[in-house]
């Protein structure tokens, strides 16, 4: 799935681009005797009617309850569905649950603001935020440039895109941008709405500062564009 960005530059032109998630994946891994990798699967490991609350059948079993029904868990293999247990999982759909697991069919989901303490200090419905990356909105540049040396211990970057472009026009767009960031040896914030507001990717998904990364190699050129969703140091 092709995924599109409107960005403007230090000259407050712009132009619609694509983006992808950049990803790396890790060089360690568990391997058989013989080297190769092993193929990792989901399978099934209990269903409710074998659960341990469901079998013992009270919301707050004593130590004897739990005795007794250890005599009878070893004698009977009450936890097991043999024909269950162990069988591979394909694909799965997220339902809601009561605590004693039983479906829920009306959820409504609620927004909580906690204080630094953990504690709830407000209850809300959850908003619905449309993205703001691209059709009439443009992720601008604010002319805010941070050197990445001062940036490692204020900011806390959780995610990353790469920008790319989709023909001569924009190539030559993003490598301007690119060789502006790498020659001030720094990262630009990027803004939503009037310039300041954070990025929102996808409808109803989580707002995210903006730190776009440029870096040049004679004809070519990187531009990543950083996200973090954390409050940071003033800058």
């Amino acid at each position: 799935m092709i995924r599109y960005i409107k960005i403007q530059d230090n000259n407050k032109r712009d132009a619609e681009i694509t983006f992808k998630s950049v990803k790396s994946g890790s060089l360690i891994y568990l391997a058989l005797d013989n080297g190769e990798k092993p193929i990792n699967k989901r399978v099934i490991k209990s269903t409710n009617e074998n659960s341990l609350e469901y079998l013992i059948d009270k919301s707050e079993p004593t130590q004897d309850d739990y005795n007794d029904f250890s005599e009878k868990l070893i004698n009977e293999d009450l936890e097991i569905d043999l024909e269950l247990f162990g069988k591979f999982v394909v694909k799965t759909d997220r339902i809601y649950t009561k605590s004693n697991l039983e479906p829920v069919y009306n959820v409504s989901v609620t927004e909580q603001i906690l204080n630094t303490n953990g504690e709830l200090v407000e209850e809300k419905e959850q908003s619905f935020i449309k993205s703001n990356i691209n059709g009439e909105s443009t992720v601008k540049w604010t002319g805010k440039y941070i050197p990445k040396k001062k940036i490692y211990n204020k900011v806390v970057l959780s995610s990353k895109y790469q920008l790319k472009h989709i023909n001569g026009l924009t190539f030559d767009f993003l490598f301007n941008i690119a060789k502006n960031l790498s020659e001030k040896d720094s990262l630009m914030m990027l803004g939503g709405g009037k310039g300041n507001d954070p990025l929102t990717i996808n409808d109803g998904g989580r707002p995210y500062r903006a730190f776009l990364e440029g870096k040049v190699k004679g004809d070519s050129y990187c531009l990543i564009m950083h996200f973090s969703n954390q409050e940071f140091k003033a800058i």
